[in-house]
């Protein structure tokens, strides 16, 4: 039973060390333990790519032996095999390895570099990459694709706290799990040191560990990219009823590049997904809104009406199989016009929390990042989390 144990539980990890390199910032002193957030950078995948350029180590993570060095490593696929790993034409059967790079020697994982360490787990066949870093690091790898460098800085700020307080609200929420955090847009868009830059950088130092509370405690800072004129009420997507993540009235993202959006698609392709899905309602004769929010219009459940019958949905869930490329928002109409059906509405993203574009346009009439939090957070409080018990 104990060398099942292993073989389920150690035997599926491989821990690749990466020497943290020195950010473009100075990085200020820390006063607490840092804290470590756990980033899916890959999942599912069936091999991972690997370049190293300079010398490194493979050593068994369990025992400290040293199973390989070399010099130098082109890029090469790491494979998940019936007894451990694969690189390069050899097999590594130990329950965990490492992959140290020595010497100032730096690792790519599909092409990127991350700081901190990585682990591989085996889930069946498929590969998932986790990121083991520095809360703060972290961020340096957020911020760039989740808001543009060139905004006012205390837009950047706001942004800063937001994706601080929702990564400790996720590692307090995932303890027992594999990671913390995906690197998409299930969560916060992270792509390790290649997606720093300094302005970002500067945004995550000068709110080193501030964080937002309600009633003491660090809640899921969720934030969109606009919202449409109206924020939207956290209960209704995820189950969490809290006033601070209620919906508020929003003039500021008006000038916003996504406030208004038009898409069509193909009516038998939206057939298509909508079969894939479950939903067989036959041809599509028509859609009917049954069900909106009055606080902010979006929609709530909506009716597919098709030769074979309706189908009740809801709005999420339609938006989901659609893709939330082409259904921004849940604020929308949807219209068939001939062979083609066509959705317009009113931002993108799910809606709660944080607005970006709102914050840049406060940002711009110069509003402070605690003023713009404070707005689409009402009730927050601005603290420190090394206080937050």
């Amino acid at each position: 039973m104990r060398t099942r144990l292993c073989l389920l539980t150690i035997c599926a990890a491989i821990s690749i060390v990466i020497t943290p390199m020195c950010s473009c910032a100075q990085d200020p002193a820390v006063p607490h333990e840092p804290v470590l957030v756990r980033v899916a950078v890959v999942k599912g995948a069936d091999s991972v790519k690997i370049f190293i350029a300079g010398n490194f180590k493979i050593v068994d993570y369990i025992s400290k032996t040293v199973l390989l060095e070399e010099k130098y490593l082109p890029e090469t696929d790491l494979t998940a095999t019936d007894t451990g790993f694969g690189l390069e034409g050899k097999e590594f059967g130990a329950c965990v390895i490492s992959l140290e790079p020595v010497g100032g020697s730096r690792v790519y994982i599909n092409g990127r570099i991350f700081r901190g360490e990585i682990r591989v787990f085996k889930d069946v066949s498929k590969l998932v990459v986790v990121n083991t870093v520095d809360l703060e690091e972290y961020l340096y790898g957020v911020m760039r694709n989740e808001v543009s460098t060139w905004w006012p800085m205390e837009a950047l700020k706001a942004q800063a706290i937001a994706a601080r307080t929702y990564a400790l609200n996720q590692i307090n929420e995932s303890k027992g799990k594999d990671y913390d955090v995906t690197a998409d847009v299930g969560s916060q868009v992270y792509g390790g040191i290649f997606s720093e830059k300094w302005r970002t950088n500067r945004a995550v130092d000068e709110t080193r560990d501030k964080v937002l509370t309600y009633n003491g405690a660090i809640f899921p800072a969720f934030f969109h990219a606009t919202c449409g004129g109206s924020t939207f009420d956290a209960d209704y997507l995820w189950n969490i009823d809290l006033p601070v993540l209620k919906g508020v009235k929003c003039r500021w993202c008006r000038k916003s590049p996504h406030f208004n959006w038009e898409k069509w698609m193909p009516v038998k392709e939206v057939e298509q997904k909508f079969a894939a899905a479950g939903y067989f309602v036959g041809d599509i004769i028509g859609f009917e809104a049954t069900k909106r929010d009055p606080f902010s219009a979006r929609i709530l459940e909506l009716k597919i009406k098709g030769s074979k019958g309706d189908a009740p949905i809801l709005a999420k869930d339609f938006r989901r199989i659609i893709g939330a490329d082409i259904v921004r928002s849940t604020n929308f109409k949807v219209t068939l016009v001939g062979e083609y059906v066509a959705f317009e509405g009113l931002g993108w993203g799910h809606g709660v929390g944080l607005c970006q574009w709102g914050a840049y346009y406060m940002s711009r009439a110069g509003k402070k990042a605690s003023e713009i939090l404070d707005f689409y957070y009402p009730g927050s409080k601005l603290t420190d989390y090394k206080d937050v018990k």
